[in-house]
């Protein structure tokens, strides 16, 4: 068999294994999209919010730009398996939680009004963030495309979290600060060589993102109050910007050693 037909044969295979992802993350997002977009103005309307359907359209806006960029990862061939998997279904419904939430923001006092039931559906997204990697894990389906999926999720519960948290009264608006940690970092990298330095893993650095993330839907709870509330916040910020500073620190090293 020469070369050339193995070549073929090969891209041949890749086609057809990046076209059935595609069409399972699509089918996926027929799915999610309008679900999503309902949750989103059915708890508005619950709240008696103004314009529900603002809210509901925020969700649609996320939703879309997310899928847009997903799909645009699958297609330039991020993704190295032939099936899309449960551990990605899993982190694209915690990424329409997540879209469900932010909507969310545009109604006043949802916090407030929606009480428990914001909780349980924050802490379900929260669920889903251990439960896509173990899936991955077991499935064999774990890749840089669903690490990656995952991390920029993090990013974004965190910081729609956060906002939450400040439109309740419950911390203030510097508390932002603790989901913009990781794209501060990764600008920053654009400028300090270091910074660009591979991290090696390290459980301590995902047992602080779970750690992270749940104080902050615990913090969503009715019966956390200010100004408990703000001390615990100011806390877990100042921990989050030392778990950055250790890793900061440990880049700068190698950098010296390099030179």
């Amino acid at each position: 068999m020469s070369m050339t037909h193995i070549s073929f044969t090969s891209k041949l295979a890749a086609d057809v294994a990046l076209r059935a992802v595609l069409s399972q993350a699509v089918g996926l997002f027929v799915v999610l999209v309008p679900l999503s977009v309902l949750l989103t103005y059915f708890m508005a309307e619950v709240v008696g919010a103004d314009a529900p359907y603002g809210a509901a359209l925020a969700t649609a806006a996320l939703m879309g730009m997310g899928c847009i960029a997903l799909l645009a990862g699958l297609w330039r061939g991020a993704y190295p398996h032939d099936r899309l998997g449960l551990c990605n279904v899993a982190t694209a419904i915690r990424g329409a939680g997540i879209c469900v939430l932010a909507g969310l923001t545009l109604v006043p006092n949802a916090v407030l009004e929606l009480g428990w039931a914001l909780v349980a559906l924050a802490t379900l997204t929260l669920f889903l963030d251990g439960l896509d990697g173990w899936l991955a894990r077991r499935s064999g389906l774990h890749s840089r495309f669903g690490a990656r999926f995952d991390v920029e999720s993090d990013v974004a519960f965190s910081i729609v979290l956060a906002v939450l948290l400040w439109q309740a009264d419950k911390v203030g608006l510097w508390f932002v600060a603790i989901g913009l940690l990781r794209p501060a970092y990764l600008f920053a990298s654009i400028f300090l060589p270091a910074l660009r330095i591979p991290l090696p893993d390290a459980y301590w650095r995902k047992c602080m993102a779970a750690i992270q993330m749940s104080i902050q839907v615990a913090l969503l709870t009715p019966v956390v109050l200010p100004p408990f509330s703000g001390i615990i916040a100011a806390t877990l910020l100042s921990v989050m910007i030392l778990s950055f500073a250790v890793d900061i620190r440990w880049q700068w090293r190698q950098l010296d050693l390099s030179k």
